[in-house]
């Protein structure tokens, strides 16, 4: 697979979940897709295969915890990198063993 195949993959699994989180009533700014600076030395935001995504109820003006790891359980099930603890609107896909 080349990395431009791989970016239309995760393009199509972000989707998938923007819609599976806008059915659940949830709020997102997506933020951080294709970065060139701010994130970890060969972080996957550099090659477009990451995203940060905030996530909130609406009206709220804090972060939705328990939202995250609900979509992170959807992630998961769609084939996405495994959930970073202390980042959890980090949303990847492994790419040359990184995410």
């Amino acid at each position: 697979m080349t990395l431009g195949q791989a970016r239309e993959d995760f393009t199509l699994m972000l989707g998938k979940l923007i819609v599976w989180a806008n059915e659940q009533g949830y709020r997102l700014r997506i933020g951080a897709v294709l970065e060139q600076e701010g994130h970890k030395e060969n972080s996957n935001h550099y090659i477009g295969l990451a995203a940060d995504m905030p996530v909130f109820k609406p009206g709220a003006q804090e972060q939705d915890l328990e939202a995250h790891r609900r979509m992170h359980d959807c992630w998961d099930s769609l084939g996405g990198a495994p959930r970073i603890e202390k980042d959890l609107n980090h949303y990847s896909v492994k790419w040359a063993g990184r995410w």
